[in-house]
């Protein structure tokens, strides 16, 4: 049956007025002839949503192009101080808070050693850290978009719960313990999830483009646990139960090592931090320094690391057939050994001639935290 829907005038203008403005910011900054050479629309249609845009605080006019004869174009840029939000990070012995502007960079940053509780103390010590990066930066309640906070764990089908958290070691934690003195709107989420988001943002961001559709990614992400994500679309995948993207409690060896989930012979058993800094008894910056100096027993162990590592992408691969990226703290020292993966992993998987659907996040530790509170932004610039 086909369609009788008409799309309004209000909605056809609104439509316009946020693909303008996602132009914008997703570019440094940009004049009003490219905005409508890009986008197909009149220059009319695109000075009136400038001027709405510049009205309500979302852009900048500031200054103008070199000119390459007439008269110079006006530079429009995207008013990173219109809208902020908070990430909260929440970790067995710290509580990180970092503030970012509109256009995800980090602007200030408050951190508290304090080893994590089920009391009502710790969601109190929360909050307050919170408040107090916000009214350092005189941060208008109104320009506050929300409060992103992250944890590690396995959570229930809204988020409200934790059923187990290793790291944290509690079960079935309600979240309410951390969130009910939070005077904001606020989203928790896990924390590998988060760090996948934001990488696959930070990588679209500054594009100089819109596109209405988005490629799908999937995340590994390695460090003390082992998580992943799919994102699709600035979307991240949940599957049925909440539960899309636990990668790390694959059965990698059947009736092998313990996991810290209790079972036997998950990847994170092999492939977490911990099987370094824990087990071999030294910190990774020392493992990796005797690797390069070529130690017997640190470059066998190493090698270990890597076949586990590759056999668990590649079934990753088998599975899903789409780029994969490996984030977390263990991406940052697997930099120099990019090829070395690429050809195990060629070699374990029969249809490709090489592994370049691979590749290591570009996202820094300190920016991949601030993914739930990517996700404020991300709602935000829909909405315009």
């Amino acid at each position: 049956m086909i369609s009788t829907t008409r799309i309004t005038t209000s909605e056809v203008r609104k439509y316009n007025k946020n693909r303008i403005f996602r132009l914008i910011y997703n570019s440094s900054s940009i004049s009003r002839q490219e905005i409508a050479d890009k986008l197909g629309l009149s220059l009319p249609t695109i000075n009136q949503n400038i001027k709405l845009l510049k009205e309500e605080g979302l852009i900048l006019l500031e200054g103008n192009f070199d000119s390459t004869g007439g008269r110079k174009a006006q530079m429009i840029t995207v008013n990173a101080a219109a809208r902020y939000a908070v990430s909260v990070n929440i970790c067995p012995l710290e509580i990180r808070t970092s503030l970012i502007d509109l256009n995800g960079e980090i602007k200030d940053e408050i951190s508290l050693k304090t080893e994590f509780a089920t009391d009502s103390e710790y969601g109190v010590k929360v909050s307050e850290l919170v408040e107090n990066v916000i009214k350092a930066n005189h941060i208008p309640k109104d320009n506050l978009l929300g409060v992103g906070i992250t944890m590690p764990g396995v959570f229930n089908e809204d988020n409200s719960m934790i059923i187990f958290s290793p790291p944290l070691k509690v079960k079935n934690y309600k979240t309410e313990n951390i969130t009910k003195h939070i005077q904001y709107d606020y989203i928790v989420q896990n924390d590998a999830r988060a760090n996948a988001f934001a990488d696959y943002w930070y990588s679209h961001k500054n594009e100089n483009t819109v596109r209405e559709e988005l490629e799908e990614k999937l995340y590994l992400m390695v460090s003390d646990g082992v998580g992943g994500a799919c994102v699709s679309n600035n979307t991240i995948m949940k599957g049925e139960h909440n539960r899309y993207g636990e990668f790390g409690h694959m059965t990698l060896y059947p009736g092998g090592k313990k996991c810290m989930c209790g079972r036997n012979g998950c990847l994170e058993g092999y492939v977490s931090t911990k099987n370094i800094s824990t087990d071999i008894g030294m910190t990774l910056d020392e493992f990796f320094e005797k690797v390069e100096e070529k130690d017997d027993k640190c470059t066998r162990l190493f090698d270990e690391y890597l076949d586990n590592l590759t056999t668990g992408i590649n079934n990753l691969y088998v599975i899903f057939d789409r780029d994969i990226i490996i984030g977390g703290v263990m991406s940052r020292y697997l930099t120099g050994y990019v090829d070395d993966i690429k050809a195990r992993l060629a070699s374990k998987f029969s249809f490709d001639t090489d592994g370049s659907y691979f590749s290591l996040s570009q996202c820094t530790s300190k920016r991949a935290d601030t993914g739930a509170a990517i996700m404020f932004l991300t709602n935000y610039i829909n909405s315009i």
